[in-house]
């Protein structure tokens, strides 16, 4: 078939002056030669059959001034002349020596001929299926292959219209009588190959034919319900078809600006594909095709309850509609992938998970997004993406039985990679479909891609993650008493854990990434308008790198009417006050958040994520406070500044596949003034009893860092740097401040600053017994600071002197 023209499959592309590209095949050059001794006669007899505009078929007379003086007006003449003359040596000088009139009469003729037959053909194979049906005859085509060869003859070759509307009963008839037969394994090639055909018509411009194409596939799908009572294994045939298809349909044009949008061809396979689960618009198709309203109903012989279900079928059509719209918007920014290398990892990424349920299309593509992440450093997304194929791989094998690891391997695997689920498992062994199948996935194959998630998380120095996919590949080695690849697992093991160790000791705490909060807002941005964005970058990228980062890549999709702007601050956005023709993008440094930490704690995290030791760094909630007063001014005094603590939850957690990954959710918290500064002096003393109570030394005693106590009690008692929590006092302790203060926030207040004072001179006190010589001077500088602090307390809050 010609994909830049449909037209000619209603007889009228050879004769039509709009078309372009080589005619249509001719059917009188594969004819065999006693067909062609009939054609011979009846051009004798130039028997013209007539055409009505039902069949698209209309003879017109040429006139007679368009006939050559060298031509004879008559087609037959011509042939016996060119046949006499010995100009029909073969068939292509035969044609050449016509006219163009008459030859143009030949196609014209030879298309009428080759539409009859095939309606004839067609015929007869139905009367062959209903006696084959009846077993009025006998048959040794097991598999039907005498009906699914002729089948595939007709889907391949070019057809008229009327052909295509005799077809559809024709087709469901014989569906009906052999469904069994047809839609069992070993016709999957038949089955691949109907619905590849049937996806093709689907895309045709001529309405009529592109509806029968939808007709068909619902076919498909009935006799699915009847026989499978699902459409898990026709999902994955046509995911696996449809993807073949894409490579021959374009799906992209240009528009006159230079631009690419979607194409008519990917529209009319959109809408054909919504229409194959239009419910409502079921009875007009049926009544279209020729059919009875209940044709798609699935009841099986002595049960009156129909399989079809229209959900699942809707579910059917998003799955390839996801498929079809990732594939669109993939090629759509074919061109900026250099550019915005965040929307080309999502685009890889969004054609893996719609094809998720093919294992080896969502294979290649998250390799692509493998590679990608490489050549961008990311590397723990990479190995995130290494961890996603060995689960594909590992879940179809423990579903089969084939292999030494258990569901328990695979939840391990998981809570690195939550993207693994188990809805592979249930459709590897149904993706066994011309090549397309869990047969690839081998034990080899899963460690090969564990070792590779080895690597990358090694070089992201994510270790924890490195223990646990060592801990994946030891038993497979163990199975094989392969003692020499176990030896070298283990010592890889124990470097791991040493590493971890190192980042657990180290006085300074260990960050594998920064975070930030983008928000979109402009119409510019198209389907990031008004959407926020978590995004995960290096942890050397800082909040400057970000903003040059995205306005290099955004400035560069402003036209003339827009132009891009920078929010610099963290405040809450109303986009309707937004100024129309500028498009926003907000950013804002961001926290993540432990699983067990108190959100509405008050005090500052700027320890939160070093309290713990190096925990498996898995975030799917971030936070970030803004500054804030009542009267609208963004900084005040200690009395007058709140606190707005806004938490972030995304829709998956970090690292992932992507970079970025949206924010799902987002609530805010208040802090008044007196809590900001309760919650900064418990920040102090909690820094400081972290030092003193967590054990630190790789010996196992508790003592703790001297360098990093140093550097707490310097911030916390030194006198140049003691004015916080002064100006605390200052603030709310002091004339008419502390009237304003309730009972309760008032002793809360006092007791926090007793805490501080109590744990600092412990502190001093262990200073004391850690410290040499050579640190005198700077313990008794700690002393004077700490006596000069609590006579500046005293003041505020007499008992001081006595709990100390």
């Amino acid at each position: 078939h010609r994909k830049t023209t449909d037209s000619m499959l209603i007889g009228c592309s050879s004769r039509s002056p709009d078309v372009e590209g080589p005619v249509s095949p001719k059917y009188s050059d594969k004819l065999s030669p006693a067909i062609n001794s009939y054609l011979s006669e009846a051009s004798r007899q130039e028997v013209r059959p007539q055409g009505t505009p039902e069949n698209g078929y209309l003879w017109h007379r040429v006139s007679p001034h368009f006939s050559s003086p060298t031509q004879p007006y008559s087609l037959r003449e011509a042939l016996a002349q060119a046949q006499s003359s010995r100009i029909g040596a073969s068939t292509r000088a035969l044609r050449e020596s016509l006219h163009p009139v008459l030859r143009q009469k030949l196609e014209l003729w030879e298309e009428n001929l080759s539409a009859a037959v095939s309606l004839q053909v067609l015929e007869m194979t139905e009367k062959f299926s209903v006696a084959a049906g009846s077993h009025s005859i006998a048959t040794d085509y097991g598999k039907l292959d005498c009906i699914t060869s002729i089948f595939m003859s007709f889907f391949s070759r070019s057809q008229p219209l009327a052909f295509w509307k005799a077809l559809c009963p024709v087709f469901n008839n014989i569906f009906n009588l052999h469904g069994a037969t047809l839609m069992a394994r070993e016709n999957d090639r038949f089955l691949k190959q109907v619905a590849f055909h049937l996806l093709r018509l689907a895309v045709f411009r001529n309405e009529s034919i592109r509806k029968r194409a939808v007709f068909g596939l619902q076919i498909l799908v009935r006799n699915s319900f009847f026989y499978f009572m699902h459409t898990t294994r026709l999902r994955v045939m046509l995911t696996i078809t449809l993807s073949e298809l894409m490579s021959d349909v374009q799906v992209t044009q240009m528009k006159s600006d230079g631009s690419l949008e979607e194409s008519g061809e990917a529209r009319r396979l959109r809408r054909s594909l919504e229409e194959m689960a239009d419910e409502l618009g079921s009875p007009a198709l049926l009544r279209e095709c020729g059919l009875p309203h209940n044709a798609l109903e699935a009841v099986p012989d002595g049960s009156g309850e129909n399989r079809w279900s229209w959900p699942e079928v809707k579910h059917l059509s998003d799955s390839l509609l996801q498929a079809l719209d990732a594939g669109l918007e993939h090629t759509l920014l074919a061109s900026l992938t250099t550019v915005d290398r965040y929307a080309a990892a999502e685009s890889f990424y969004k054609l893996a998970m719609a094809y998720a349920s093919v294992p080896d299309l969502h294979i290649m593509w998250l390799l692509h997004l493998c590679d990608a992440h490489q050549e961008m450093q990311s590397w723990a997304e990479a190995a995130q993406c290494a961890v996603a194929v060995a689960g594909v791989i590992m879940q179809a094998l423990v579903g089969r039985n084939d292999a030494v690891w258990s569901r328990d391997h695979v939840a391990a695997l998981r809570k690195i990679c939550p993207t693994v689920s188990g809805a592979v498992t249930a459709e590897a062994s149904a993706a066994e479909v011309e090549g397309y199948g869990a047969s690839k996935l081998t034990v080899d194959s899963a460690v090969k891609y564990l070792q590779l998630a080895n690597k990358l998380f090694s070089q992201a120095e994510l270790y924890h993650f490195c223990a646990s996919i060592l801990e994946l590949i030891i038993p497979v080695y163990k199975s094989r008493r392969a003692f020499g690849q176990l030896a070298k697992c283990h010592t890889s093991l124990t470097n791991v854990y040493e590493s971890i160790l190192e980042q657990e000791s180290s006085p300074i705490p260990f960050i594998d990434a920064t975070y930030y909060r983008v928000g979109f807002y402009g119409d510019r941005f198209g389907k990031l308008d008004r959407k926020e964005y978590v995004y995960r970058e290096p942890r050397d990228v800082r909040l400057g790198d970000i903003m040059e980062k995205l306005s290099h890549i955004y400035e560069s999709k402003m036209d003339g009417n827009h132009t891009l702007h920078i929010i610099p601050d963290s405040r809450q956005v109303n986009a309707d006050e937004l100024q129309h023709g500028i498009c926003y993008l907000q950013i804002t440094a961001v926290d993540p958040v432990m699983e067990d930490e108190d959100l509405g704690s008050r005090r500052e995290r700027i320890f939160s994520l070093s309290t713990g030791g190096v925990r498996a760094r898995v975030f799917n909630r971030f936070l970030f406070d803004t500054p804030f007063t009542k009267n609208g001014k963004t900084q005040g005094g200690l009395e007058d500044q709140w606190k707005r603590r806004t938490v972030l939850q995304t829709e998956g957690s970090f690292p992932a596949l992507v970079n970025r990954l949206l924010v799902t959710k987002s609530e805010s918290l208040e802090f008044s003034p007196v809590e900001n500064a309760i919650g900064m002096i418990e920040t102090r003393t909690a820094a400081l009893r972290n030092e003193l109570e967590e054990p630190r030394s790789s010996e196992g005693d508790q003592l703790p860092r001297l360098q990093s106590l140093q550097r707490i009690l310097q911030g916390s008692v030194a006198v140049q740097v003691n004015s916080g929590v002064l100006s605390v006092c200052t603030a709310f302790l002091s004339g008419e401040p502390a009237t304003r203060l309730r009972s309760q926030e008032l002793q809360q207040l006092i007791a926090a600053l007793l805490e501080f004072m109590a744990v600092c001179k412990r502190a001093i006190r262990v200073h004391f017994r850690l410290i040499g010589e050579e640190d005198q001077d700077f313990h008794t500088q700690l002393v004077n600071g700490f006596q000069s602090l609590t006579a500046e307390l005293s003041h505020y809050i007499p008992a001081i002197l006595s709990e100390l």
